[in-house]
């Protein structure tokens, strides 16, 4: 069976994405905050982009039971559609960039939504074309980096709905995202056997992590697992930024 990487590496690319499991599980998001950065340390961040647009294509409708009917999709299907449009167009300028400067740039991305999130910022708009685009292009344009397109569509939502409905928006958005972006990517034919088989391995391991973080959300406060998540997403951001 044809893998990326070593089997040293692959341990560590289940590891990272058993961690950004449990994050998912916890908040709903994030997963691909903790797994762009550190798998760009691991492998390329053109390969680590299709792995983590694979796995979140394949576990995109766990537990959809819970959350598809909360779904608002009039609200949803248009942000989605821009940002498949700016994931295509965005895609072919990053395959072919520096790794390094890739790396980099994954980094301050996470650190910069990390900084936000800290900070308690906030998108304050009415909806609307203006909003749905920026929000869509910006979602793409990072979803083609490195599977990192979920900050945008937050704080687009975080005007609509909070709670349960706000965690089932970004859950629909996150389903039609990346099974266009996967869709996109096999027909630029980067898609190959190593990275669906490396998928393979590492999808277990993700979905383990999100069912411990969904008993964790149930245990701790809020409070406890933000402060945890952000700690872990600033590590890993200043890691691959100073590597």
């Amino acid at each position: 069976m044809s893998l990326l990487g070593s089997p040293l590496v692959l341990g560590w690319l289940a590891l990272v994405s058993f961690i950004a499991g449990a994050a998912k599980g916890m908040t709903g998001f994030g997963a691909a905050l903790v797994m762009a950065p550190l798998f760009s340390l691991l492998i390329g961040v053109p390969e680590a982009g299709v792995l983590i647009v694979l796995v979140h294509c394949v576990t995109s409708m766990q537990g959809a039971r819970s959350w598809v009917g909360q779904v608002r999709w009039r609200a949803v299907t248009p942000l989605a559609l821009v940002a498949v449009a700016s994931t295509a167009a965005s895609a072919n300028a990053i395959m072919h960039a520096d790794a390094t400067a890739m790396r980099h740039l994954v980094a301050c991305a996470v650190l910069i939504v990390t900084g936000m999130h800290m900070l308690g910022w906030r998108w304050r708009h009415r909806g609307g074309w203006l909003p749905t685009v920026a929000a869509g292009v910006a979602s793409g344009a990072l979803t083609a980096l490195g599977g990192l397109g979920g900050p945008p569509a937050l704080y687009y939502f975080n005007g609509f709905a909070q709670g349960l409905a706000l965690r089932a928006n970004l859950l629909g958005y996150f389903a039609l995202l990346f099974c266009a972006a996967a869709a996109i990517l096999a027909m630029e034919k980067r898609i190959g056997v190593a990275h669906i088989c490396t998928a393979g391995v590492l999808t277990p391991a993700f979905v383990a992590g999100v069912e411990l973080g969904e008993r964790l959300s149930k245990r701790l406060a809020p409070c406890w697992f933000d402060r945890l998540i952000s700690a872990l997403l600033l590590s890993s951001g200043l890691l691959a930024l100073v590597t």
